[in-house]
């Protein structure tokens, strides 16, 4: 998918960075504009999602039908009840801003933070963008989609982050790998199920923020400085 599919909002840059309303000056302001088009130079935006009937096992915990996958969490059991689908998606930004951030953060901390935070932007956007084709593909369907829940929200565990890229081969796919604590390289990547409901089935709109989050304590994205993206 060509960079030119996405854009950097500088709102979201800013919210990212924590402005308040604060007076920004020229040097920042160029400092931006800087950082913004170097995430767009350096970036490869992709994603890929597939859906999945939902099945349940003995217990009566949401299954990936014909995958063996089952999503284990009250949490996760309550965001797809009453589903008859679930469409999982993955998006990165690629390996070569983690790249351009080293080398900035050797010249400027402060262009470091602005690339972090241009880079955050942007992978949110291709996030979204997956979501919006989503979001057309169930109502082609005659289905709503809900919301974006990733693993490590709430109870539904950060361990069954493999699970979830497997079944869409993110590895091949994406070029998205794991470590051993299920942290997603390359960081700016994305992960999450939506559920894809009956019309009248009363789901839940909006979405969770870390604030809401019930493992906003235990967080691992949190505690690596940055969000999940779900």
């Amino acid at each position: 998918m060509p960079d030119s599919d996405f854009s950097i909002e500088k709102s979201e840059v800013l919210r990212y960075l924590g402005y308040r309303g604060q007076e920004l000056g020229p040097e920042l302001e160029r400092l931006m504009e800087e950082m913004c088009q170097r995430c767009l130079e350096s970036a490869r935006p992709r994603y890929y999602w597939r859906s999945f009937a939902l099945a349940a096992d003995g217990n009566g915990q949401p299954e990936l039908a014909g995958t063996g996958v089952v999503l284990r969490g009250g949490d996760i059991r309550k965001h797809l009840d009453r589903g008859a689908a679930c469409a999982v998606m993955a998006a990165t930004l690629g390996l070569e801003p983690e790249r351009e951030m080293l080398r900035i953060g050797r010249r400027s901390t402060t262009g470091e933070i602005v690339f972090n935070a241009a880079c955050t932007a942007l992978i949110e956007s291709v996030a979204d963008a997956c979501e919006r084709e989503i979001q057309a593909y169930a109502r082609g369907k005659g289905l709503a989609a809900g919301y974006r829940y990733s693993p490590g929200y709430g109870d539904f565990p950060l361990e069954q982050q493999g699970a979830v890229l497997g079944v869409i081969e993110a590895g091949t796919r994406l070029g998205i790998t794991l470590t051993d604590s299920m942290l997603m390289v390359p960081k700016k990547s994305v992960s999450a199920l939506i559920g894809l409901y009956p019309a009248g089935a009363g789901i839940r709109r909006g979405g969770s923020t870390c604030e809401t989050c019930e493992n906003y304590n235990n967080c691992k994205f949190r505690k690596e400085g940055y969000g999940c993206g779900g």
